[in-house]
């Protein structure tokens, strides 16, 4: 992936992520991560972490 194609990656893991409800506070304060091309919700308020997913490849 080159620098354009990882940016709009994460803009879109940012949209479909940040402010979804954390499962253990309930909190609306989470922020998308990405670790190793896992998608985690992370609870600014609580510490929690939540797996949302995988990013996948566009095929070629």
């Amino acid at each position: 992936m080159n620098a354009t194609q990882v940016g709009k990656a994460f803009a879109h893991v940012q949209q479909w992520v940040n402010r979804t409800p954390c499962r253990e506070c309930r909190g609306a304060n989470t922020v998308a991560v990405v670790y190793e091309s896992a998608v985690i919700a992370s609870c600014e308020d609580c510490g929690g972490a939540t797996r949302k997913g995988r990013l996948a490849a566009d095929p070629p």
